[in-house]
């Protein structure tokens, strides 16, 4: 059986590649901010050795078929900024999950959005999904506005049993909206 070759995506500002060893320390430094950690709704982890079980986990879910976790790179910055996910979900083959996390020294400047916005792409172009969802903790204004203008459309308020947070979850049917759609069907974040 031949390998499956792990898809890299390009954007005019970033590549998506496949994560490895290198990556860890700014995988580190990203998870052990503890504001960004609960923002994404992520553990922070005791130590960098926990850098290499992130690596392995998500080479064995990208083998099984589970997941496609891509490392962002941005030209002229040594260190991945951040990582963008999706997981397929086991009961639908036309489905998948989104997700993102992004270095703080690097928010507000529209690369989680370009990120999301080629992986949603990719998603829909060349896997044939039907479906993204996403989830974002409530107080993620910026995850919020994200999903917002790419046109996702809010499916739910719910209580994250894990920790008690507030979350919402969205989901994109059949492609990206151009931001003048999403503007003209005055698409809101929930309130």
């Amino acid at each position: 059986m031949e390998a499956v070759r792990f898809p890299r995506l390009t954007t005019p500002r970033l590549v998506l590649r496949a994560p490895s060893e290198r990556d860890i320390p700014a995988w580190f430094a990203r998870t052990t901010d503890v504001e960004s950690a609960s923002l994404a709704g992520d553990p922070v982890p005791d130590d960098i050795s926990a850098g290499e079980r992130w690596i392995a986990r998500s080479r064995q879910r990208f083998a099984d078929g589970k997941a496609i976790k891509w490392s962002i790179d941005q030209a002229g910055v040594a260190d991945a900024i951040g990582t963008v996910t999706l997981s397929f979900d086991a009961t639908d083959a036309k489905a998948a999950a989104l997700g993102f996390v992004l270095a703080r020294a690097l928010w507000g400047n529209g690369l989680g959005s370009e990120a999301a916005r080629e992986v949603v792409r990719y998603a829909f172009e060349t896997l044939a999904l039907e479906q993204v969802t996403a989830e974002a903790v409530a107080r993620n204004f910026a995850s919020l506005r994200i999903l917002a203008k790419l046109g996702f459309k809010h499916i739910e308020s719910f209580i994250d049993e894990s920790d008690g947070e507030h979350c919402e979850r969205f989901a994109l049917d059949g492609g990206i909206e151009s931001p003048s759609v999403v503007e003209q069907s005055g698409a809101r974040l929930p309130s």
